[in-house]
């Protein structure tokens, strides 16, 4: 896997995600007080899109059934999900952020 250039730091303002097509992925990445994190935009127990879920801390809840996952890890820290989702590298490169998927 490689960097790459997904958006400007500016775009995603803390306390948001927003999902971003990364080779054949789809990654959620999270504006943690200007800490940038990518996660697997979809979650491990509905298939639903994280990035427009509820950031709480370092959790990102999804909005079907209220899974948590910890945007460091990838870890669930609150059910009915229990597998974990995939976690990627970010980088920043001056004011943009950089994300190895």
């Amino acid at each position: 896997m490689a960097f790459k250039k997904i958006s400007k730091a500016s775009e995603i303002p803390p306390g948001t995600a927003k999902a971003f097509e990364v080779g054949s992925r789809t990654v959620c990445v999270c504006n943690i007080e200007g800490k940038f994190y990518a996660i697997d935009d979809i979650c491990s127990h509905a298939e639903c899109n994280l990035n427009t879920g509820f950031i709480e801390g370092h959790d990102i809840e999804c909005e079907c059934h209220g899974s948590r996952f910890d945007v460091r890890t990838g870890a669930v820290t609150n059910g009915p999900a229990v597998v974990p989702v995939d976690t990627f590298k970010v980088r920043m490169a001056g004011g943009d952020i950089e994300v190895d998927a």
